[in-house]
């Protein structure tokens, strides 16, 4: 199974606005916001780097856990069942069900050994290319 690295989450309470920062502070490309919402914001820096900037849930309390699992890395994967079965096979336990996102997307969480929340993905197209 190949994992690649498709962008790195940020949570705040103004995605639209830290997103702009980005844009007009270092001149990274304003990349995708999904169909009919207002964030997420994805931008991209000139090497391909991507941040998704997420809102921040209303009442958020800041429980160590949320804060890691608020600054994500996300692992894109070409077969969502096959890589959910080989990274159980290699230890990894899934703390939560997995769920669907946009153009028939699915998501699933799982933390490195030190606590770090990865966020694997399978897209059935990336929706900024």
């Amino acid at each position: 199974m190949k994992y690649r690295i498709e962008h790195y989450g940020i949570m705040t309470p103004d995605a639209a606005g830290l997103a702009a920062w980005y844009q007009d502070v270092l001149g990274f490309e304003h990349l995708f916001v999904p169909p009919g919402v207002e964030s997420p914001v994805f931008v991209r820096d000139e090497g391909g780097c991507i941040i998704e900037f997420f809102p921040m849930p209303e009442g958020f309390k800041n429980p160590e856990d949320q804060v890691r699992k608020a600054q994500h890395l996300c692992l894109a994967v070409d077969n969502f069942d096959e890589a959910v079965a080989d990274l159980e096979s290699r230890g990894v336990v899934f703390k939560e069900e997995g769920f669907s996102i946009f153009d028939d997307g699915k998501v699933r969480f799982f933390q490195d050994p030190e606590g770090n929340w990865i966020h694997l993905v399978y897209r059935v197209r990336t929706p900024w290319e």
